[in-house]
């Protein structure tokens, strides 16, 4: 059961052990644990629906749609939405930026500053990300190129999520921001299985429909391949997913299989422990993030100089910055 947890699973895997032969089942007080656990889950994540779902509708009131990202979105690949567990809502408003943040906004709820990339809200007692853009870029030419590439994926056609308001991006949009959402958090503190397993439903529903040669294209523009590589074989591996496209499935052929190990092992392996406030924890949280950094390196977008520089000066300038980086994405040609 703490496995399942520590990887954003309960409820699914609790799916499975509900129906396991009594000789292979838990213990009574672990199977009572774990479906209070479920429930829990189901419960969150279907308040988290229903606030999303009511978000999305006022602002269609306002003709402003609501395209719903990360967990949102990657739940419809589940038998079950409600087992894709999340801590926030994250959505991409679209319609003119300003005219979106407004109604947004006008909801009652003040808008918070986030990072660059978002702005933050308190809906109903949810967080909501009104995104600004997809990706924590760094301001570099490759992460501009990256971005510029995803908005030109974004204006593609959009698709209902159930019988809500609420809008899922296109295919093409979710098989280049998918995995790039996952290595970029892979790079800094590690994933859990749970996105694995968003890759590989989202394959297994959708891969017939993606542009791959498009994409693939993006992907090596964005230096993702490797870690799309990575991504797919350990699909094919660990949840016997079937990769059709040719060009997919030679990234998935030709993934390193020691790296495919390691990166396997770092997503079962112990996730570090929370840091405590302090000088000292503060140290060690952004040692280990460089080590990481280090280690991975290969499956990076960028080289590790540049990822250390937006670690330590970036990240304040960019709040500065952002009217000419709306300029450098307008301007700068996705190969």
């Amino acid at each position: 059961m703490d496995t399942s947890v520590q990887h954003g699973l309960t409820a699914l895997t609790f799916g499975y052990v509900r129906n396991l032969p009594k000789a292979d089942a838990p213990d009574a007080d672990v199977a009572v644990r774990w479906f209070a656990a479920a429930t829990n889950a189901e419960r969150v994540m279907g308040r988290m629906r229903a606030v999303a779902a009511d978000i999305a509708g006022r602002l269609w009131q306002r003709r402003v749609a609501a395209v719903m990202l990360k967990g949102q979105a990657f739940a419809q690949y589940y038998a079950n939405p409600l087992h894709r567990e999340f801590g926030d809502i994250d959505c991409f408003l679209r319609g003119p930026r300003e005219a979106a943040d407004s109604a947004m906004a006008e909801m009652g709820r003040p808008l918070c500053p986030g990072a660059y990339k978002h702005t933050r809200l308190s809906y109903r007692g949810i967080p909501v990300e009104n995104h600004i853009f997809f990706t924590s870029f760094g301001n570099t030419r490759r992460g501009l190129r990256t971005e510029r590439h995803l908005a030109t994926l974004f204006a593609g056609p959009c698709t209902p999520i159930g019988d809500t308001d609420m809008l899922s991006p296109s295919a093409d949009f979710t098989a280049l921001f998918m995995p790039r959402h996952a290595q970029s958090h892979f790079i800094e503190e590690g994933i859990r299985m749970r996105y694995v397993l968003d890759w590989a439903l989202f394959l297994r529903a959708e891969q017939d429909r993606v542009d791959w040669p498009r994409v693939l294209s993006m992907m090596d523009d964005a230096h993702l391949s490797r870690f799309v590589g990575v991504l797919t074989a350990l699909a094919v591996r660990c949840l016997g997913i079937s990769v059709g496209h040719e060009g997919l499935r030679a990234l998935a052929l030709s993934a390193d299989s020691r790296l495919t190990d390691l990166v396997l092992a770092d997503t079962m392996g112990p996730q570090p422990a929370v840091s405590t406030p302090g000088l000292w924890h503060k140290t060690r949280r952004i040692a280990r993030r460089f080590v990481r950094m280090w280690r991975f390196r290969s499956l990076a977008c960028e080289p590790y100089a540049r990822m250390v520089w937006n670690a330590f000066a970036f990240s304040s300038y960019l709040h500065r910055s952002l009217p000419s980086i709306h300029s450098d994405l307008a301007s700068t040609p996705a190969r």
